[in-house]
């Protein structure tokens, strides 16, 4: 990963430098940049997997007849609810992982996204 966490045994200057740096609006914007390629990264993943029953699901709510198809309907919202919730958990692991209390530096998008 292309980025430097603190050491545990870091001396005080140490820390108060990486601390600076750390909270800056550069470094900030970086992690908000990293959580959303995480979000994009794991909902496509997810997608790839299933893409038919999210086709099946919109095809349902965009139909003339939805009220024919109310019922499974309302049977596969929870369902891609509970899916959505299990990507963002992982994304969110990863964040905590590999992004929190880390300086991030150049080319961490691609890192993140594609593995070292």
């Amino acid at each position: 990963m292309v980025s430097k966490s603190l050491r545990e045994d870091a001396g005080e200057l140490e820390r108060a430098v990486f601390l600076s740096v750390y909270n800056s609006r550069q470094q900030r914007f970086k992690r908000v940049v990293a959580m959303a390629a995480l979000i994009v990264k794991y909902i496509s993943c997810g997608l790839i997997l299933i893409w038919p029953v999210y086709l099946l699901f919109l095809l349902l709510l965009l139909s003339p007849s939805t009220s024919e198809y109310f019922w499974y309907t309302m049977l596969l919202t929870p369902a891609l609810i509970f899916w959505l919730n299990i990507y963002l958990k992982s994304a969110r692991k990863e964040y905590q992982r590999l992004v929190k209390n880390h300086v991030l530096n150049k080319g961490f998008v691609r890192e993140l996204m594609f593995g070292a």
